[in-house]
């Protein structure tokens, strides 16, 4: 006979229904969904990540209590770290900037791609984010303190 216990698999899933059930009441909410004249409004995708993250958190969270404790490595630790890195400096410099800097620094640092490389890759990337999320879909990314400090 098994016990069921939680371990740390069970509050990871936990933390992800927690974020999901988050994403998609504020992109339903707040945000909205659908404009029949405009298509999807900025909500739209949080509501749908939010979604897939519920139905797969909630699997994973009955699946955890079969599944033995994680085991922390070094690259698992350091990419926690760089979430972390990322989340603070979103609330200074803004949030599409802080994520153009983390992806060239992953892009050199991590990749060791050549500069060119990272150059192309930096132009098309921006390009699609900031077309995809912030002219067609409308998503209202944190512009950070010093933004704000800057425009007054």
């Amino acid at each position: 006979m098994s016990t069921k216990k939680f371990n740390s698999k069970s509050v990871i899933a936990l933390a992800c229904i927690a974020i999901a059930v988050v994403w998609m009441y504020l992109g339903i909410t707040k945000y909205g969904l659908w404009d029949p004249k405009e298509g999807p409004l900025s909500g739209f995708f949080p509501t749908i990540i939010g979604g897939v993250l519920l139905i797969s958190s909630v699997i994973y969270f009955i699946r955890s209590f079969s599944m033995e404790g994680a085991k922390y490595e070094k690259g698992a630790i350091q990419l926690t770290i760089g979430m972390l890195v990322i989340f603070g400096a979103s609330y200074l410099i803004g949030f599409l900037p802080t994520l153009l800097l983390f992806y060239i620094f992953w892009l050199r640092v991590m990749e060791k791609m050549p500069v060119r490389t990272i150059i192309i890759a930096t132009v098309v990337m921006t390009a699609i984010v900031y077309g995809t999320f912030s002219m067609w879909l409308k998503v209202p990314f944190p512009e950070g303190l010093l933004f704000e400090m800057i425009l007054g």
